[in-house]
């Protein structure tokens, strides 16, 4: 009995919580009953763009379409049959998700709308820019492809729709080369161009190539494995028709990549960086919330998370495109946001234009070259961190002896575009975001336990694993850990973690939340690693693993770690 009551309080609590998200999502901090729309935005006629309409009444050719109820309508999850586990397996090694479910599931599925309920008040004015949606692709799932390119015909109305751009960075799947080319001829009244490499460029040259084949007003990009929503692109080409410097992002929904499930995310987000140039998402404040017109309205975002965004055509060429210098992808975001702001434009991301990103659980393919991101990465602190980026050295420093190449040509865009300072970014858009207070490494290396010669050791684990213990190499890998000034303790992005407060509890790998809570510690000087908020040391032991103990006088409690010399260095410095 106490088993069942325990149960049944456990599913109302989680009924709850999903009755109280939902009316967050669609009715926000004041409630459905409180929402007004700007004015501006249910009117019939805009002062500048003319006749308005409402945003139900576009037709979309989805509208006429018939589609009968089968695996994941309405993005429901389709699981695998255990029977089929070899399938799925082998879909994961070739593709980086469930290919072999994805198969499954119409072309044409219904998805459910994630829109606010105040977006389908919206009207949208019927005469917008034309856009070329562009899709770059390289040896993807057919299923996976085409239904990226069928939701993006089936849910756009057809006067804004120019062309659909498909760029095959030299794939070498055969489905990929004439059965796709007589495929794309019958969709949308020939409204499918593709354009193919002669080489394996990656993906930033492969969507500079993309637009450089568009002749729409606007060019819009999108991964090869997503799904517009309904609605999706006039809240998108209206911002871009009022300003043409400005660039947006749809909300991007996730979908999930074992069972293709269609969840929607908080569309009231500001992308962002940390100083390790890991991509971050920040909430609206809450003050700047209760300011907002209404649910509907964009929101001013730092970072752009890279895939899938419009900008105009003519305005794109304007900045340069993407760096010609950049290899495959990585950093390719931060140059483009960096651009944008500092030179003229703005990056706003758009509540109301909804689309599905299927997230890889792992890159199936490998790249030419290894250094790339290292390069990309240079390469945008060089031209456009000034001072700032030895910031980003001090926190990545294998970003010191890297040679971004020849940037002549991007400082030479920077200078004739008249472009403002990184300090100037930092201060009027990243702003909150992102740490503003100088904060170098406290120490950069191994955790040695000295009495037994063994080293905090992460054995190639993220987020989720245990930490291990082994014979200390003095290799740095994986027993380099960056003692942060917010005294967590960090392998690229996970950091150590206890939660549990008992002695003998394991430490843990979790996504660094900047937050310090369970992944706060602190160095003594008696050589001791205390977990702040349990108040246990960290202690070695001879089972390949640390644990907690309570802090007593013994030696497997004393860690050595090299510590830098910060006497001469201020944590108020400014850049």
């Amino acid at each position: 009995m106490r088993f069942r009551l325990k149960r049944t309080c456990k599913c109302l609590g989680i009924l709850v919580t999903c009755i109280i998200v939902y009316f967050f999502v669609n009715c926000g901090f004041e409630g459905c009953g409180k929402q007004q729309l700007d004015p501006i935005h249910v009117a019939k006629s805009h002062p500048k763009l003319g006749k308005m309409i409402n945003i139900e009444d576009f037709w979309t050719p989805v509208k006429t379409k018939i589609v009968p109820d089968g695996a994941g309508s309405n993005g429901q999850p389709v699981q695998t049959a255990p029977e089929n586990q070899q399938d799925k397996d082998r879909a994961y090694a070739e593709y980086g998700f469930n290919q072999y479910i994805s198969d499954k599931i119409s072309l044409d599925r219904t998805i459910k709308d994630t829109r606010h309920n105040a977006c389908k008040k919206r009207t949208y004015p019927w005469s917008l820019p034309k856009a070329s949606v562009v899709i770059v692709f390289h040896n993807e799932g057919w299923s996976t492809l085409l239904r990226t390119v069928h939701s993006v015909i089936n849910r756009s109305p057809p006067h804004m729709l120019q062309e659909v751009v498909m760029v095959d960075d030299f794939s070498n799947k055969e489905f990929l080369k004439e059965k796709l080319e007589d495929y794309t001829k019958k969709l949308g009244n020939g409204i499918v161009k593709i354009v193919r490499t002669n080489e394996r460029v990656g993906l930033i040259k492969a969507r500079s190539i993309g637009a450089i084949n568009s002749v729409g007003e606007v060019v819009l990009f999108l991964d090869a494995h997503c799904e517009a929503n309904v609605g999706w692109l006039p809240p998108l080409l209206e911002r871009i028709a009022l300003d043409r410097r400005t660039a947006v992002c749809p909300t991007i929904d996730f979908i999930d990549h074992n069972t293709f499930e269609y969840k929607p995310m908080d569309p009231y987000i500001r992308g962002t960086f940390n100083w390790r140039f890991d991509y971050k998402e920040r909430p609206v404040r809450p003050e700047d919330m209760r300011k907002r017109k209404d649910p509907t309205q964009e929101v001013k975002s730092p970072v752009m998370a890279g895939g899938l965004f419009a900008i105009n055509r003519e305005f794109f060429h304007e900045l340069g495109l993407y760096d010609p210098g950049m290899f495959i992808w990585g950093g390719e975001q931060y140059e483009l946001s960096f651009k944008l702001w500092q030179c003229g434009g703005q990056l706003e991301n758009i509540p109301c234009s909804r689309v599905g990103h299927v997230y890889r659980h792992h890159v199936p393919y490998s790249y030419p070259k290894a250094d790339a991101t290292l390069i990309n990465f240079k390469r945008v602190a060089e031209v456009w961190m000034d001072e700032y980026k030895e910031w980003l050295y001090d926190k990545k420093p294998e970003l010191k002896n890297v040679d971004p190449g020849d940037i002549s040509d991007r400082v030479a865009l920077r200078k004739k575009l008249k472009c403002k300072s990184f300090k100037w970014y930092m201060e009027n858009v990243a702003n909150d975001t992102v740490r503003s207070i100088y904060e170098p490494l406290r120490a950069n290396g191994p955790i040695r336990n000295p009495g037994t010669n063994l080293c905090l050791d992460s054995l190639g684990r993220k987020a989720g694993g245990e930490v291990g213990l082994m014979n200390c190499h003095g290799m740095m890998g994986n027993q380099a850990f960056q003692y942060t000034f917010l005294d967590e303790f960090r392998q690229d992005e996970a950091c150590l973690d206890v939660s549990q407060s008992h002695s003998g509890a394991k430490i843990t790998f979790y996504g660094c939340h900047e937050m310090r809570g369970n992944q706060e510690f602190k160095y003594t000087s008696k050589k001791k690693l205390v977990h702040v908020i349990t108040n246990n040391c960290v202690t070695a032991t001879n089972r390949g693993y640390p644990v907690m103990e309570p802090c007593v006088d013994k030696p497997e409690q004393i860690w050595e770690i090299t510590l830098n010399d910060l006497s001469k260095i201020t944590t108020k410095k400014k850049a």
